[in-house]
């Protein structure tokens, strides 16, 4: 016996491909939220990332800051260590002009930075931007007292 294969004279294939269109039609609306969820937590990364490379950098600064609190060029010295550990434009991101703050009377020094990191996915649901901030305080002992040990 052999089979031979006859087109079904109306073309009964055109139902499997009515099929094959709505099930990647659900499947295509059915991925939307994944793909939307994914994307928002790519932002979300990129903020956490440049929030914790903007707070080693500025940790570092003050602490560079600390240890010539009392010299001349201290400020310069704060910029320049800042300048290394976080690179401008990193992941996109836009930085504020750092603010060093003295307090002699309390012996204290406060670095603080602000950058923020265009959004691409979160656009979506109006935030076109996320705000990272951070600050470091370095406490030093004034220099006259430590002469005087």
């Amino acid at each position: 016996m052999t089979l031979v294969y006859r087109p079904l004279p109306y073309g009964g294939h055109e139902d499997r491909r009515t099929g094959r269109h709505v099930l990647l039609a659900v499947a295509l609306l059915l991925s939307i939220p994944a793909v939307v969820g994914a994307g928002c937590t790519i932002d979300a990364v990129r903020g956490f990332a440049v929030e914790a490379r903007l707070s080693h950098a500025v940790d570092a600064a003050a602490l560079a800051g600390g240890r010539v609190m009392f010299d001349s060029q201290r400020d310069g010295h704060i910029r320049s260590f800042f300048d290394k550990a976080f690179p401008n434009g990193f992941l996109g991101s836009n930085l504020s002009p750092l603010t060093i703050a003295e307090d002699a009377a309390a012996g204290t020094l406060t670095v603080s930075a602000h950058a923020t990191v265009n959004a691409i996915f979160l656009r979506l649901f109006g935030k076109k931007e996320v705000t990272i901030e951070a600050q470091s305080i370095v406490r030093r002992g004034s220099q006259h007292a430590r002469k005087a040990q």
